[in-house]
């Protein structure tokens, strides 16, 4: 059997990490791009839908996030929420305070990722960075320099299949408990 490797998240990239745009949020307009802010990043790694906004820009199309992006938010309280980009949840253009990194399917399962970022490991990671009671600021060079173990490509798509069977079940109870809120 294959041994857990550490690697770094450049390593796992088609890319270095790359800063969203700067621009103000507008009111939400379905013929506009719907932003993606810190803020709609639930801890759970989920969209908040509720209170999207849009972005109005000519360059928003630059910042489009593509299926098994990942982006990380950089500073403040906020700092190491993630977000792994799919494409259930429509397109989504991400904001300045994060920073996205595409994924290489070709190097590992994306998805093993969104799981990696809600770990032990992952959050002690985080949390070097913390100074005094402030939470410390990590930029695109520091998370490219993450280091992530991971198992082999088989055990990997293992464990994707199996969370993401309890992440599909976990949305279907959301949508019943909402259904049965409005009802």
């Amino acid at each position: 059997m294959e041994e857990w490797k550490t690697y770094i998240l450049e390593e796992l990239s088609k890319d270095k990490g790359s800063y969203g745009i700067a621009a103000s949020a507008v009111p939400f307009n379905p013929n506009k791009h719907t932003y993606l802010r810190i803020t709609d990043i639930n801890d759970d790694g989920t969209l908040n839908k509720k209170g999207l906004m849009s972005v109005d820009e000519d360059n928003a199309v630059d910042y489009l996030l593509e299926e098994n992006d990942i982006v990380f938010a950089r500073t403040g309280n906020s700092t190491g929420r993630t977000y792994f980009y799919d494409g259930s949840d429509g397109e989504l253009v991400y904001a300045g305070f994060l920073i996205k990194f595409p994924l290489d399917e070709n190097k590992l399962n994306p998805r093993i990722l969104k799981y990696y970022t809600h770990s032990k490991l992952y959050y002690d990671w985080v949390h070097s960075f913390d100074t005094g009671g402030t939470r410390g600021n990590i930029n695109a060079k520091i998370y490219g320099a993450m280091p992530i173990e991971l198992p082999p490509r088989e055990m990997q798509d293992r464990i994707v299949d199996i969370m993401k069977s309890l992440d599909d079940k976990i949305a279907l109870n959301q949508r019943i408990n909402d259904n049965l809120i409005l009802n």
